[in-house]
């Protein structure tokens, strides 16, 4: 089990099968609620596409922006969040419930 920098309750599997991650806690849940109510409706709508996994490429046809346009809000996320990099945004909107 990997557990992400920042994120007590949050876990990134290995692929082992014993592994579970565990639910965010309801205090945690309304944090990253928080955190995230802070974006614009375009902010949260690639937040939501970078915790389902998407690469840049495939969030650009999705929400029919360019590559580069997507690259840019990614790095707006992570300052705006105060983030380090594309799997933290993921785990606040998973520990948001956004996904």
């Amino acid at each position: 089990m990997i557990r992400a920098q920042g994120h007590r309750n949050a876990t990134v599997r290995d692929g082992s099968a014993q592994e579970k991650s565990r639910p965010c806690s309801g205090a945690g849940r309304v944090r990253a609620r928080r955190q995230l109510a802070t974006l614009s409706e375009r902010e949260r709508e690639v937040a939501v596409a970078l915790g389902r996994g998407r690469s840049n490429a495939e969030i650009a046809a999705e929400l029919f922006m360019s590559v580069a346009t997507v690259k840019a809000y990614v790095s707006r996320l992570l300052v705006k969040l105060d983030l380090n990099n594309r799997v933290q945004v993921a785990l606040l909107v998973h520990d948001a419930g956004l996904v």
